[in-house]
């Protein structure tokens, strides 16, 4: 059961942003930092990439560990069970559309787990490099 209010819950779900989180600014600032051009949140493009390299025709998308369902670092909620593994799993499904849409364009497609960035920034800026 649920320890917050309807109310409450509902003013704590519309704080969760979808653009603009801790871990997409760290890999912003750390790619600035380095002199890398990049455009963020590009509406036009299919999934809205967090960061778009366009003349590398290179993504990266930023997952959260819990709304993207990470395999090992996901934790089920104890309430609402059947609705959130449902909000989860076509989550995830809708991720695997994109990419997969996004690769048939051209595009080359990374994604990294919010966990990831927030123990090891400077290893996955790296990787985004390594990419490009």
């Amino acid at each position: 059961m649920d320890n917050l209010t309807k109310a409450q819950r509902r003013k704590n779900m519309q704080n969760i942003r979808s653009a603009g989180t801790s871990p997409e600014r760290a890999v912003m600032c750390e790619l600035r930092r380095l002199n890398i051009y990049f455009a963020k949140n590009v509406r036009s493009i299919t999934g809205k990439p967090d960061i778009v390299f366009r003349r590398k025709k290179t993504i990266v998308f930023i997952d959260s560990d819990f709304w993207h369902g990470h395999p090992s670092r996901y934790i089920k909620p104890k309430s609402n069970v059947s609705y959130w593994q449902g909000k989860v799993k076509s989550n995830k499904q809708r991720d695997e559309e994109v990419t997969r849409v996004l690769r048939k364009e051209g595009w080359k497609v990374l994604r990294l787990w919010e966990s990831d960035i927030n123990r090891n920034l400077t290893k996955c800026v790296n990787r985004i490099t390594r990419y490009l």
